[in-house]
């Protein structure tokens, strides 16, 4: 219900009082007001003005004096028991004009005007008064409720502004911090291969001149030189090989550590409690169970933050001797029925694609559950791509 629908409803209530009003009058005149056309003619004018009154925004003041002068020219022409319109009229202009209810007890005054049954007047002004009154009171109630609603809607949007402003300044934050670890990495590896290659470059591109030039006077010597070179580069390989080898990052701890993260972003951002909870030997998972069980984890979270309205996420990794168990599970909303889409159908194909089985239920909260086995062949074959 808004303000418009409030304010037409009782335009209505205000052309039923005017109606009443006319039909007291024919009934208390009978046949005499039948005759009375100007009577009616006024009746139709004032009602007119009465709902133009109430429906548009413009002419207000014109439509208020024409008000007053029908009256004035019905009471003066017809007569006074005419007056028993006077509690609609006044009221209405009052509320026109903003005046509160607590003036509108004023209405009585035009008893003295009306030349009929005192107690219908005192009567129909006590239902007219109440009638407005409920009115003030109910769009009060509806204006202080939008206002509050405006000022709630300011405030959320100031604090999604300032979670937008904190969110942008960590990711800016963070950027810097691995840039910065990027550039020291790449410093450190530089000095490595320097200290490391170096010498044994530029010691066997000396040689293989020396070698260039006893290749024809000394060839025994010349061969022994270049047989030197080839098992320095030899080395030189190894030792790269060797670098190269403890530079790689271990996806397991890198598995975990983003699972941990993410954790930590459920609590900071969305204010809902995650944990990982890990048993047996990781050392024994391949690195393609963990690709399978990062990403369907951060698929299970995304789903739970979107639609569950949960407390609480967990993330259970059960490690044993020729598979792996991951159960995602929250506590949010559960389905009765589950209309798998692009997210649950992703997350089947990355488990079936290492021949694994994925089960989802949503009776109390979500559950994903997999089953991942650790294949050896599987592995072997990965590796050696």
């Amino acid at each position: 219900m808004n303000e418009n629908i409030i304010r037409y409803q009782f335009v209505l209530i205000k052309g039923l009082l005017l109606g009443a009003v006319f039909l007291y009058h024919v009934m208390e005149q009978q046949n005499k007001l039948l005759s009375q056309y100007g009577v009616w003619v006024i009746y139709a004018l004032l009602f007119a003005a009465l709902i133009a009154q109430g429906i548009t925004k413009r002419h207000k003041a014109l439509l208020l004096l024409i008000q007053t002068g029908l009256v004035i020219v019905m009471i003066s022409w017809f007569g006074r028991e005419y007056a028993l319109v006077l509690p609609v009229i006044f009221l209405s202009i009052a509320g026109s004009l903003k005046i509160r209810y607590p003036y509108y007890a004023t209405a009585i005054l035009g008893a003295f005007v009306y030349s009929g049954n005192i107690a219908v007047y005192l009567l129909f002004t006590f239902v007219c008064i109440l009638l407005f009154i409920q009115n003030d009171v109910i769009i009060d109630k509806y204006k202080n409720l939008l206002q509050s609603y405006e000022q709630n809607e300011q405030r959320l949007k100031h604090s999604m502004d300032n979670q937008s402003h904190i969110y942008k300044k960590e990711l800016i934050e963070n950027s810097l911090f691995f840039e910065n670890k990027l550039l020291e990495e790449k410093g450190r590896l530089s000095q490595a291969l320097h200290d490391k290659l170096g010498h044994s470059i530029n010691g066997s591109i000396y040689q293989l001149e020396a070698t260039k030039v006893l290749l024809t006077s000394e060839p025994e010597q010349a061969n022994g030189i270049l047989q030197a070179v080839i098992d320095n580069l030899r080395i030189s390989m190894d030792e790269i090989r060797q670098l190269l080898r403890g530079e790689k990052p271990d996806k397991r701890k890198m598995a975990l550590l983003q699972l941990m993260t993410l954790c930590d972003e459920c609590k900071k951002k969305y204010n809902i409690e995650a944990e990982v909870i890990m048993s047996g030997d990781n050392k024994s998972v391949p690195e393609y169970i963990w690709e399978v069980i990062l990403d369907n984890s951060f698929e299970a979270v995304s789903n739970a933050l979107k639609y569950s309205k949960c407390k609480h996420i967990t993330i259970q990794i059960v490690i044993l001797n020729k598979l792996v168990r991951c159960t995602i599970e929250d506590d949010g909303v559960g389905c009765m029925q589950i209309n798998e889409g692009m997210g649950i159908a992703g997350m089947r194909k990355r488990v079936r694609a290492i021949n694994g089985v994925l089960d989802v239920t949503a009776q109390i909260g979500f559950c994903i559950n997999m089953i991942l086995p650790i294949s050896t062949l599987y592995n072997n074959a990965r590796s050696e791509k």
